[in-house]
């Protein structure tokens, strides 16, 4: 549920008036794309250069198309929308479309939502859905075959992202009570957690190489980006700012992490871009509302 950010984690954020860092060096103009609010209410899909300039719009709708990802090599991207849902507006399905927003398709059906795809090195589409009565995790083929519930828990499982080589995912869940992170092999054996506190983590996000997982945690007062090894082992705190940060994304190279925050911009939310250590931070975009950030393959 990356849209959907512990909300009462982050009530009354304040913004900080000042400046970002000049810029991140040795950083490359790949694609990231992005969900951005848009007039009217609604949200569509966009794509803009890891190093900014001007975003170019891939859907046009009044409904609320979120929470897209990237096909490993770069010719699609699938994503989560409530269209035609008018009846329905708090359910979404899957729909995946061309790197250029062409050749839309639906893959999913239910009378449920279905969203925060996942898109795996080996071609499978991992998404969540609480069309059993609680949200699990699912997988799906890019043509909508192969459609196949992995989770099987009364409590919340959600925001999957694979791991580089397709084996793993790794997960939100609240099966131990509160939002922590898990790990668990493709086809939802093994589940192993990664987390402990009493704190919110959620939102993982696999680095290229399988070595990390970047993450968002309010376990110091306020959501910030962490990073931690693969298995759990050291994590550590990337960013120290009284505004929200969250939802990071891994660059190809590992050099870099986008991710969302509303600082300095009196409480829209904006994709910014770090070094993986967590410095130079610089802005992205320049929206009203920009979630969901997914970087390209390469």
């Amino acid at each position: 549920m990356r849209t959907r950010i512990g909300l009462a984690a982050v009530a009354a954020v304040a913004a900080v008036a000042a400046a970002t860092a000049a810029g991140s060096p040795g950083l490359t103009a790949t694609d990231i794309v992005y969900s951005g609010q848009v007039k009217g209410g609604g949200s569509d899909i966009f794509v803009v250069k890891s190093t900014g300039g001007t975003p170019r719009r891939l859907t046009k709708t009044l409904a609320q198309d979120s929470n897209p990802t990237w096909s490993s090599d770069g010719s699609r991207i699938a994503f989560e929308s409530n269209r035609g849902r008018s009846q329905f507006p708090n359910d979404s399905d899957i729909y995946v479309m061309r790197a250029n927003g062409t050749k839309l398709r639906q893959l999913t059906f239910s009378n449920a939502f279905d969203g925060d795809p996942a898109w795996s090195s080996r071609g499978k589409i991992a998404f969540e859905s609480d069309r059993t009565g609680n949200t699990e995790i699912w997988v799906i083929n890019p043509d909508g075959t192969g459609e196949r519930q992995l989770t099987h828990n009364p409590a919340f499982d959600g925001d999957p992202t694979w791991s580089n080589d397709g084996s793993q995912i790794a997960f939100t869940s609240t099966r131990d009570g509160n939002r922590e992170i898990y790990v668990m092999n493709a086809d939802g054996s093994n589940v192993r957690r990664l987390t402990n506190n009493a704190a919110l983590d959620e939102n993982p996000s696999w680095s290229p190489d399988g070595s990390e997982i970047a993450f968002d945690s309010n376990r110091d007062g306020n959501l910030e980006i962490y990073v931690m090894n693969a298995d759990g082992s050291d994590q550590t705190r990337l960013t120290e700012n009284p505004a929200l940060d969250a939802l990071p994304s891994w660059s190809p190279d590992l050099r870099h992490i986008v991710f969302v925050s509303d600082r300095f911009s009196k409480g829209r939310r904006r994709l910014y871009v770090m070094d993986a250590d967590g410095s130079h931070v610089r802005r992205v975009t320049n929206g009203t509302f920009d979630m969901s950030p997914d970087w390209s393959w390469g």
